[in-house]
């Protein structure tokens, strides 16, 4: 029995303007009830043979792209998806359906962009006809990125133009610190590929806020709108994309004055473990017997000039102080916080901060802080990284300045 599918639109809106940008076009159809309902089910329903299937996805990108020529502003874009099942059918890549449905819809092809939902197929064929499509001036959007994560070279040879990521991705928070890392990873992957970020099915303030800190810069979602039916004006959500920046701008404020709250009393225990190393005179168990540090303090070590290693490291638990001699030797001088620090012409008043990392050891989120013990001898501290305040955004937010230098 034929399914009557139809397009719906979901906003994609723009995180530094506000507006409505685009929009994605989505499947829809009636249930028994008569209620539209989603009808993406129907695209993976194996008992459904692939030409019924291709004929259903085709209905809906030509009549999504008829609606959106028709009604909407012309500033804004289109986004259809493309499976690489529909991709491997074509037979020839001289006018493709969709292309052939744009030039028909009378849409400028810049209008629009393709989304390919996986990198499953043929790469070769996906990149070819994406090299076909960009040719006609439509830019290509790889979906779903946060199951691709095993596919970074394929990413690469497809060099999409737009990375959409799913915040599903981040719904079980049992092992958050390492999906956040892989999120920021991807905003770094878009921006060096000069590609745009956007980050779909975000529902909460909390999930909004994490995708701004991983690079977003358009956000699609239930925040500001489920897939509707007809178009919105251009800044219909513009006013609650400022409420929600202005709240994460207060949010942000009030976790990097935590931050530097506590970075400057780390600090402060930095130069006291200094002075006490230098006290020491090469008799370190002893001068730590009566020292117990800030509880984010790791571990230390020192280094020399040349980034060897020549300290055991130390680490304090259970109310005493532990060391690991096995360590030593070990070359740091490629770490960036050691020759940063060394290159320095104010060597001796400096404090460098490494980029946040998952310790191997302890699987703790850290930075790493470095300052001259002397002309000769580096000392290294390994700080836990704790988020300050009770938001999950809290924890990628890094707190990282230097001062403006006196003038005469």
């Amino acid at each position: 029995m034929s399914i009557k599918l139809f397009p719906w639109f979901q906003p994609i809106v723009e995180v530094a303007s506000g507006r409505i940008i685009g929009y994605e076009a989505l499947a829809r159809r009636h249930d028994a009830s008569g209620a539209v309902v989603s009808a993406a089910a129907l695209f993976n329903d194996n008992e459904i043979p692939p030409p019924q299937r291709l004929e259903y996805d085709r209905q809906v990108r030509s009549a999504a792209l008829r609606q959106f020529a028709a009604l909407s502003s012309p500033d804004q874009c289109i986004s259809i998806n493309l499976s690489p099942e529909w991709i491997d059918s074509l037979t020839s890549f001289e006018l493709p359906p969709t292309l052939q449905m744009i030039k028909e819809a009378g849409l400028r092809p810049e209008q629009v962009v393709i989304e390919i939902t996986e990198l499953n197929g043929d790469i070769d064929r996906i990149c070819a006809l994406a090299k076909r499509y960009r040719e006609e001036g439509i830019k290509i959007a790889y979906d779903d990125f946060g199951a691709g994560f095993q596919q970074l070279d394929r990413i690469l040879a497809f060099t999409p133009d737009i990375i959409k990521i799913d915040m599903r991705m981040f719904n079980d928070r049992s092992d958050m610190h390492q999906k956040s890392a892989l999120m920021q990873m991807v905003g770094d992957v878009g921006a060096r590929l000069g590609a745009r970020v956007i980050f779909e099915g975000v529902e909460t303030e909390d999930e909004l806020f994490l995708a701004l800190h991983c690079n977003a810069s358009h956000i699609q979602g239930f925040l500001f709108s489920p897939a509707v039916e007809q178009f919105l004006p251009a800044d219909a959500l513009k006013s609650r994309v400022d409420e929600l920046l202005a709240v994460h701008l207060d949010l942000a404020i009030e976790e990097t004055a935590r931050r530097q709250w506590h970075a400057e009393g780390i600090q402060s225990e930095l130069l006291g473990l200094r002075d006490l190393l230098l006290a020491a005179d090469g008799d370190l168990a002893g001068a730590l017997t009566a020292y117990s540090p800030d509880p984010d303090i790791l571990r230390f070590f020192i280094c020399d000039r040349q980034g060897l290693q020549i300290s055991a490291n130390w680490w304090f638990s259970d109310r005493q102080w532990h060391s690991d001699s096995g360590v030593i030797g070990s070359n740091w001088s490629w770490r960036p916080y050691f020759y940063q620090l060394v290159g320095a012409s104010d060597y001796e008043r400096r404090i460098l901060r490494s980029s946040t990392y998952i310790d191997i050891a302890s699987g703790k989120r850290c930075h790493t802080l470095t300052l001259a013990l002397d002309a000769h001898r580096i000392l290294l501290v390994d700080v836990l990284e704790k988020a300050q305040g009770p938001r999950p955004m809290s924890a990628l937010i890094a707190c990282q300045s230097d001062l403006i230098p006196l003038l005469s």
